[in-house]
């Protein structure tokens, strides 16, 4: 099972429907910010597929971390 899951992790489209999924479950729940993660999580496909977790999962957490946190500045 741990090999089947990483052959999958390897493979592109497995973001791809990671983020097809997100986008779907964003619509059906009225997420607002649902596409913006999925286009983080396609964005970092690449990466993530390649096995270079560390650019991929950084790409989804500072992508992710823009969508949420609010800017200091304005008010």
């Amino acid at each position: 099972m741990k090999d089947w899951l990483k052959d999958r992790a390897r493979e592109p489209s497995t973001y791809l429907g990671t983020a097809l999924l997100i986008s779907g479950a964003g619509q059906l729940a009225k997420i607002n910010e649902a596409p913006a993660i999925a286009d983080a999580v396609t964005n970092a496909a690449p990466a993530l597929s390649s096995g270079d977790w560390a650019t991929g999962l950084s790409v989804i957490l500072m992508s992710v971390l823009g969508i949420f946190l609010k800017e200091k500045g304005g008010r």
